[in-house]
């Protein structure tokens, strides 16, 4: 089973259609999708402008066996009881990104506890971000989505499953050691920058990270699919994970079990 833990809802024409088709072409059995796409480049503090879980939710209704719903909040600016009902909605989990604060301020608790109520694993943006053009508003700091602000999350909440983007680019060996201290954190390395993120795998490989925190993700437009999965499977190989166990667990079988999804 292949999983893409990490895509987003693309506003263009037909993106669901594409999406499906681009899957099937790349033999790709599901992806976890959430709703900080394109139209997430507005992110505003005025919560009735933005109804992107809306669309993911229509998504995963018509897909319920390809796509895997994760419901987007902003820390800071929605209520906690927006847990509550992306939960009672049927997202499987949560996408964070541009908090208010630092990721562990003790003002967001309450919402990863209500996550792990709800054993929802909660994708976090670690690393730097990139502008928008609400940043002004928000006071966005990239600095507030550290990997290591994890470290206090995963403790408190040692239930609560945790996934760190991009492996905390550029942060990457900061992003390793918090995720081998916390058995509940996971890494996925998604994006672009791909041979970086290899470099650093390959760097830290055995010593600060092994294949069983690893993700696979795309978080790009479905076209780039076929042409990303199979250059991530060559440098996987390449750097020095070839055991079939540990492979099928960075692309699929890894976040199956984060997930819950029967064999």
């Amino acid at each position: 089973m292949i999983i893409d833990i990490h895509n987003h809802y693309w506003y263009e024409k037909d993106f669901i259609k594409k999406l499906i088709k681009c899957m099937d072409e790349a033999n790709i059995d599901k992806v976890c999708l959430n709703g900080m796409g394109i139209k997430g480049l507005e992110i505003t503090k005025s919560p009735e402008i933005y109804n992107a879980n809306e669309d993911v939710k229509k998504a995963f209704k018509e897909y319920p066996d390809r796509i895997i719903g994760f419901g987007w909040i902003r820390l800071g600016i929605d209520k906690y009881n927006i847990i509550d009902k992306i939960y009672e909605e049927e997202f499987k989990g949560i996408k964070i990104s541009i908090p208010t604060n630092r990721y562990d301020s003790d003002n967001f608790m309450p919402y990863y506890e209500r996550a792990e109520k709800y054993d929802m694993p909660i994708l976090f943006h670690t690393g730097v971000i990139a502008a928008t053009r609400n940043d002004k508003e928000l006071g966005t700091h990239s600095a507030y989505m550290r990997p290591v602000y994890l470290d206090k999350i995963a403790r408190k909440f040692p239930k609560l499953k945790i996934i760190a983007a991009h492996m905390g680019d550029p942060w990457y060996l900061e992003a390793y050691m918090t995720s081998q201290k916390n058995p509940n954190m996971w890494l996925d390395f998604s994006g672009l920058a791909i041979f970086t993120k290899a470099y650093y795998i390959r760097k830290f490989l055995w010593i600060r990270v092994t294949p069983d925190k690893l993700l696979w993700g795309l978080d790009e437009p479905p076209e780039k699919y076929l042409r990303l999965l199979l250059t991530w499977k060559t440098l996987i190989e390449e750097i020095g994970i070839k055991k079939e166990e540990d492979i099928k667990g960075i692309f699929g079988e890894n976040a199956r079990k984060i997930l819950n999804i029967r064999e």
